[in-house]
């Protein structure tokens, strides 16, 4: 951090930064300097992350404090959010409004974790011994006392999107929610579940997955890999369909939310869930109309 007096003329010398690395025990003796700069951390991103055939991500979208390692992460999260939405468009699947999503959920998630970055920046970067002693024994006091903040402020949820809207317009819990992670047994292989499932649209339910599905519905969950699967505790489950859930984790949120089927996305963000197996039909229809927003073209004579 360049302190009031100090000029970026000096601290951009070489023996400047040599000085800097002398509490490490680093020196020209020991490490070779491959490239020293000074430079100004901004915190700022692009309105509009699409124009037609045009995609921004990562630094071309936005640059990111470094102080909570968000830069790289966002990137990712940039490139994993717009990859299958991609994939969906180019092969058909999907109209291409759906590229509209990209800047309406990563924008918001990005900004939140900006956010979270400059806050961090704030309470690192304290130049006054005084307030920094002052901060170091607030922080201290918060721990011992188990007030230490809990969670990851960094995972954000959607508000808009590409997520569903039940009969009363309403997003229910937990629309726009990053699923959980757990430990399931699947057609004879056991792990995480990205690792044993794999990604792909996912639909876990505590009921028959296609009860209520017609035969065209059930067409087009094939067409975009829409998987339909049952989760369960029963050790013993081993359908084709079954995903036995070992620690219950998929079960425990169900449960929480009042939910007997969740529809995950490729991102593995929660597009929607329902509550009774009898509305798993709206549920996935729901997940088709906003894939197609454009309505097919009439076909002709």
């Amino acid at each position: 951090m360049r302190l009031p007096g100090e000029t970026m003329e000096e601290l951009n010398r070489t023996e400047t930064a040599w000085k800097l690395l002398e509490p490490w025990d680093l020196h020209p003796g020991n490490a070779t300097m491959e490239r020293h700069t000074v430079y100004t951390f901004r915190a700022r991103w692009a309105d509009n992350w699409r124009e037609g055939r045009l995609l921004l991500a990562g630094d071309a979208a936005h640059q990111m404090p470094p102080f909570a390692g968000q830069g790289l992460c966002s990137g990712l999260r940039d490139a994993i959010n717009l990859s299958w939405k991609l994939d969906l468009v180019l092969s058909g699947k999907a109209d291409e409004a759906l590229l509209d999503t990209y800047t309406t959920e990563r924008s918001h998630h990005l900004q939140h974790a900006m956010q979270a970055s400059v806050h961090l920046g704030r309470i690192i970067c304290e130049p006054d011994p005084a307030a920094a002693a002052e901060r170091d024994a607030r922080m201290l006091a918060d721990a011992q006392a188990g007030r230490a903040p809990e969670g990851d402020p960094f995972l954000q949820t959607f508000v808009d999107g590409l997520l569903d809207i039940d009969p009363t317009g309403a997003r229910a819990q937990p629309t726009g929610h990053l699923s959980r992670q757990g430990r399931v047994q699947f057609r004879g292989r056991t792990g995480l579940f990205d690792q044993t499932v794999g990604i792909g649209f996912t639909l876990l339910t505590t009921g028959d997955p296609r009860d209520g599905l017609d035969e065209d519905t059930l067409a087009w969950c094939d067409e975009v890999g829409l998987r339909l699967l049952r989760i369960t505790d029963d050790p013993a489950a081993n359908g084709p369909d079954d995903v036995v859930d070992l620690d219950r984790t998929y079960l425990a949120d169900l449960a929480r939310t009042g939910l007997e089927a969740a529809l995950v996305r490729p991102d593995f963000y929660v597009f929607g869930g329902a509550k009774s197996t009898a509305d798993v039909p709206r549920l996935v229809a729901s997940l088709r109309g906003r894939l197609r927003t454009v309505p097919a073209p009439e076909p002709t004579a």
